[in-house]
């Protein structure tokens, strides 16, 4: 496995992979009313036979016709063997799909289509990768998003391979035309190295609609991250403004960015959950064994600060004893019933405790998004 540092959208991707096992079957927490616990019926969305098959990423975008965008990352799309029920063991076949949820926001995973790109500019006819970069040698993981209008405007990242791993080298934002699925890209101001695009949330304020963005940066020392937010009018994407928490207010400048609170790792997210801001973070991992915690935060207010980090839930999720790879956690806030919200996170195998593959195949459930349930109360919401 690649280890990476940066995690926001897909984190390390598996380069290599050996003998697979069969994974334990994950066991739901009972609903309390006061506490987190795993929704088997949201997980088993993800356990998908067709279209896209297995991925991470898994970031929503509710849409006024009330369907649900279902933005993914690497994905093994339309190679699941149905008789072996695995995928093959070489990597995903594209680095990004579109899933469309019905308004009914049923969780058959056969009613949610996978969206195919047609006469778009660079992109194949009929490929899956709606997302794809001008420049054929990288590509596009998508993030966070709303809508605007009649578009999916959803964070991008520009990925290169690199030795060993992937960098970062272009941010966008993807403005994605749901009539027709043709992507334009929008290039965002100097961001001072600060990760955007884990979270986006619409803000009415002084009857101006702003899109509030949020991102992190490691912190100088230690597995943490500081989280930031900026700002745009939905009218103006291109330009933004900074939370500068020194002086309490709006900066042109990214270096002038304060910090509103502290995730436990780079795999974050923050969404307005019923009456607070949510900050999610996972612990920090590169590997098995190395954590299970999902800690989250609150704020009232959109530029935090948030307050102190909780563990609100732990992964239950095992194979032979051992714990996978786990990160990107992301809150979706279309899915709020029984005074609850879902979040879910992202397995990626259980190496090197155990091997992903057996010969050419593997289990395509150690690279699918799990989906949690967390009431109100756990956060005072």
């Amino acid at each position: 496995m690649a280890a990476a540092i940066f995690t926001m959208l897909g984190c390390s991707k598996n380069e290599t992979r050996g003998p697979k096992l069969v994974q334990e079957p994950l066991t739901p927490h009972t609903n309390s009313g006061t506490v987190a616990y795993l929704d088997t019926a949201v997980t088993n969305f993800f356990k998908r036979t067709s279209g896209s098959i297995a991925f991470d990423g898994a970031f929503s975008v509710p849409l006024s016709s009330g369907k649900v965008a279902w933005l993914t990352n690497d994905t093994y799309f339309n190679d699941y063997n149905s008789t072996t029920k695995t995928v093959p063991c070489n990597l995903f076949n594209d680095h990004n799909t579109v899933m469309m949820q019905p308004a009914s926001h049923s969780w058959s995973p056969s009613l949610t289509t996978t969206l195919t790109a047609s006469g778009q500019p660079n992109v194949p006819n009929g490929s899956p990768a709606l997302f794809w970069d001008l420049n054929i040698n990288n590509y596009i993981w998508p993030g966070a998003g709303v809508e605007i209008g009649t578009t999916v405007d959803a964070w991008a990242n520009e990925i290169t391979n690199v030795t060993n791993g992937f960098k970062v080298v272009g941010d966008y934002l993807a403005s994605f035309n749901e009539s027709n699925s043709q992507v334009n890209y929008i290039n965002p101001p100097n961001l001072d190295t600060i990760n955007f695009g884990v979270g986006m949330v619409k803000v009415t304020t002084g009857g101006n609609n702003y899109i509030y963005v949020y991102g992190y940066k490691p912190v100088p020392s230690g597995l943490g991250s500081n989280i930031y937010v900026a700002r745009f009018l939905q009218s103006t994407p291109s330009s933004w403004a900074f939370w500068d928490g020194t002086t309490s207010t709006w900066v042109s400048s990214s270096a002038s960015a304060t910090s509103i609170g502290l995730a436990a790792s780079n795999g974050c997210y923050v969404a307005f959950v019923n009456s607070k801001y949510v900050l999610l973070s996972t612990a920090f991992t590169l590997a098995c064994d190395e954590g299970t915690a999902i800690y989250a935060s609150t704020s009232t207010s959109p530029t935090g600060p948030f307050n102190t980090m909780q563990v609100i839930y732990n992964i239950t999720d095992k194979l032979n004893g051992h714990t996978p790879y786990y990160y990107t956690p992301v809150i979706h806030t279309e899915f709020t019933a029984n005074s609850e919200f879902l979040f879910t996170y992202c397995i990626n195998g259980y190496e090197p405790c155990v091997a992903n593959c057996s010969g050419s195949t593997m289990d395509p459930n150690i690279y699918r998004p799990r989906g949690v349930r967390v009431p109100f109360s756990v956060l005072g919401l």
